[in-house]
């Protein structure tokens, strides 16, 4: 029996004779096993590793990823149409008519303060709930990103080759807590630490394999409507000028 749980409404379907749990996260799309009869999840294991790791710092989960993604690989991806935006009242702090990376990052889900990270979307309408404190309007600058010159990793739920303990990873780090409800971003908050820490370190272990970024289900999507994020590492962030088109726009939230 495979019991499908829609993670929006908690509906079951798809009944078969061995049973498998397979839930699809309403907000990005992404369809994850959780257990299986036949073939046992990492699930359990994941959530161990979590808490070892923010309670007592413990390298287990920092190795069991690391072993997933040096085996990694996917499809170089095509080049697409990706966009950044700031809100409307930053724009007189721009240093020119495109926007970019920002000049003093912050701590951020895949990458650390201070460090260089450029986040792109490939879906502008989601840039609303993607720029906190939620704007009122927003300056938009279109990217033409060259990915298939560059060695992104495909995280998406295009990748049908995506390993389920990677998948099951993101999830948690996305949604801040482990499967059984372990609220590892509040936990690491308390202790003083970056709520972002898991996600980070999931980052770093794709930089640490020469990825130099990733494209990447976005959190914010709706039933329905869902949207992605590019991620851009290390020293290729420097040629974001080559990949603009045109200059920034604006765009008003409709209400």
């Amino acid at each position: 029996m495979t019991i499908h749980v829609d993670a929006l409404n908690g509906s079951n379907m798809n009944i078969k004779d061995d049973w498998k749990l397979e839930v699809t996260s309403a907000k990005t799309n992404r369809k994850i096993i959780h257990s299986d009869s036949q073939n046992p999840t990492d699930t359990g294991k994941l959530e161990q590793f979590i808490i070892n790791y923010v309670e007592d710092d413990s390298k287990e989960l920092d190795n069991f990823i690391d072993s997933l993604v040096k085996e990694f690989d996917c499809p170089g991806l095509p080049n697409q149409i990706f966009y950044k935006g700031i809100d409307s009242s930053q724009a007189g702090n721009l240093r020119s008519k495109r926007i970019g990376p920002s000049p003093n990052p912050e701590d951020n889900r895949y990458s650390a303060k201070s460090e260089k990270c450029l986040y792109l979307i490939d879906n502008y309408d989601f840039l609303f709930e993607e720029i906190k404190p939620a704007p009122i309007s927003i300056c938009v600058q279109k990217y033409k990103t060259p990915l298939s010159e560059y060695k992104i990793a495909d995280l998406s739920q295009n990748n049908k080759n995506l390993h389920n303990s990677l998948a099951l990873a993101f999830d948690m780090a996305e949604r801040g807590m482990t499967s059984s409800g372990y609220p590892f971003e509040e936990e690491l908050k308390k202790r003083g630490k970056s709520r972002y820490k898991v996600s980070q370190l999931l980052s770093s272990l794709f930089k640490r394999h020469g990825w130099e970024g990733f494209y990447i289900p976005g959190v914010h999507g709706l039933q329905g409507r869902h949207y992605h994020n590019l991620a851009i590492f290390n020293s290729i962030i420097d040629k974001w000028e080559k990949w603009t088109k045109g200059s920034y726009f604006l765009i008003v939230k409709k209400i």
